[in-house]
């Protein structure tokens, strides 16, 4: 290819330091390159340094191979460069070892040992790792499950009794307190709205009551619709026998009727010949599946209401987790960018001074950012010293770029969503960046890119919201009870 269709697009990147861009550039389009030229044009221009650049990618072994492509762009610069240039880039490269080019947690770990009496923090501490991490949150877990035990609250008192799960209560447990591990930047309570169970039950059980002996009716007794309709009987006397000794168990029946639910019966319809009675099959099929739409629209309820009830008796072994950490003085990733983001918004000394130190920020990967990280970048780069709100700030033309992969963000690593990818683009837009596109590929002839493009085209048209789908069984009423960012309902429901 003797021509780039975006070269004004990579012309602009490596010799407009003026301006905020925003880089949207598929895999293959030489991303990372564009961003080191970026780099080299302003330390060649002295315009900056590179001890005043701020380089963040996702991974470790990115950075590595940012930094080796750097040194590799300033040596080749440097071999055609004015003298004034070729100084800079000297000290560019005697720089290159020292200079922040790395991951965000690796950023904000470096801050916090710089000011951790600022931060509260240990001035020892260090980054546990994933593995040990989760050794101290299941140690969290276990001590708290053994107490709870004795006097489970209502959420928990519920939980248990689902037996019949294929994921044992106490794992569902734990794998919805280590999801709420990784949000503990949303402490907000969820919202519960009002909900009569027991009353809902009631009805529920007078519905399926008068279905069951609708299966002797039958004309047929081995039609499938009354294989379902004998089902139904079956479980209302199971769980309705010992009601005159012991009284309704509403416990047990909310676990009892998510069971029924997943009934493979439910899905037959039977023979059109046959009668129940006086009904006709299609009276039946109304009949039984408005009870089948009830049940459904309970165990939503249901689950809608439990949640937030967990949301809080969980917070008891993340306050263990937070002690035991405390104790071995430790930090886990996410504590890095909490305390980080804390120290920048709230102590505004240290946030002018590093805004005065660091006179650029490159992201790459940016479809791999999540919301934390997202904060601290734009309080650095906003032009107002005293920027407390990062949806308010407005970063200094040509402090920021970003360049990232929107179509790659499928991946969701940790809590990277293309929603926040794209409200972030929004904003800086409105705050007067630059948007712009790398479309040359270099890792595929123009016939293979054309292909893949015409079979892909339909699934990746643009949808009006710019987020990502949640599959319909991901979704639930819960999800309007959480606050936004939180984690869904379905995190604390087996996965099935």
């Amino acid at each position: 290819m003797t021509e780039l269709a975006d070269a004004e697009a990579r012309h602009r990147i490596a010799t407009e330091f003026d301006s905020t861009f925003f880089v949207d550039a598929a895999a293959g389009t030489g991303k990372t390159t564009a961003l080191v030229r970026r780099i080299v044009g302003l330390v060649s221009s002295g315009v900056s340094t590179l001890g005043r650049l701020v380089a963040l990618t996702f991974t470790e072994k990115a950075a590595g191979e940012t930094k080796l492509q750097l040194r590799s762009e300033i040596e080749s610069t440097r071999a055609h460069a004015a003298p004034e240039q070729r100084v800079r880039l000297d000290r560019a490269l005697e720089e290159l070892e020292l200079a922040r080019i790395g991951t965000i947690h690796a950023f904000c770990g470096d801050l916090l040992h710089e000011r951790p009496v600022e931060a509260g923090i240990d001035p020892q501490f260090e980054v546990a790792s994933e593995q040990e991490s989760q050794a101290l949150a299941d140690e969290a877990f276990d001590r708290w499950f053994e107490k709870v035990l004795a006097d489970p609250p209502e959420g928990i008192r519920r939980l248990l009794r689902r037996r019949s799960e294929r994921v044992a209560p106490r794992e569902q447990l734990r794998a919805a307190m280590n999801s709420l591990r990784e949000h503990r930047d949303f402490p907000t309570p969820w919202r519960r709205d009002p909900f009569d169970r027991n009353k809902s039950i009631d009805a529920l059980l007078s519905e399926l009551v008068a279905l069951g002996p609708l299966a002797g009716d039958s004309s047929w007794p081995d039609d499938p619709l009354a294989r379902n309709l004998t089902d139904i009987g079956r479980f209302v006397a199971n769980a309705t026998r010992l009601e005159q000794v012991s009284g309704r168990d509403y416990d047990g029946l909310e676990a009892d009727v998510r069971a029924l639910g997943r009934l493979g019966s439910w899905r037959t319809r039977g023979a059109r010949a046959t009668t129940f009675g006086d009904l006709t099959r299609d009276e039946v099929l109304v009949r039984r599946d408005r009870a089948k739409s009830d049940l459904d629209a309970f165990v939503a309820a249901s689950d809608a209401d439990l949640a937030p009830l967990l949301h809080s008796a969980l917070q008891a072994p993340l306050a263990e987790y937070e002690q035991l950490k405390t104790r071995a003085g430790r930090l886990d990733f996410l504590d890095l960018l909490i305390k980080a983001r804390d120290l920048i918004r709230d102590n505004r000394a240290v946030q002018n001074e590093l805004q005065r130190r660091y006179t650029h920020f490159f992201i790459d990967e940016f479809q791999d950012t999540d919301p934390l990280q997202v904060e601290i970048l734009l309080l650095l780069s906003a032009d107002d010293p005293a920027a407390t709100d990062w949806r308010r700030a407005h970063p200094v033309p040509g402090k920021l770029f970003v360049v990232g992969d929107p179509k790659q963000s499928i991946y969701r690593f940790r809590r990277a969503d293309i929603a926040l990818y794209e409200e972030v683009k929004a904003r800086l837009v409105e705050a007067g960046a630059v948007v712009l596109h790398l479309t040359t590929s270099f890792r595929a002839p123009r016939s293979i890119q054309s292909f893949i493009n015409a079979a892909f085209s339909p699934a990746m048209t643009a949808r009006p919201d710019r987020g990502q789908k949640i599959a319909a069984r991901d979704r639930g009423p819960a999800d309007a009870r959480r606050p936004a960012g939180a984690p869904p309902l379905q995190r604390l429901r087996p996965v099935r």
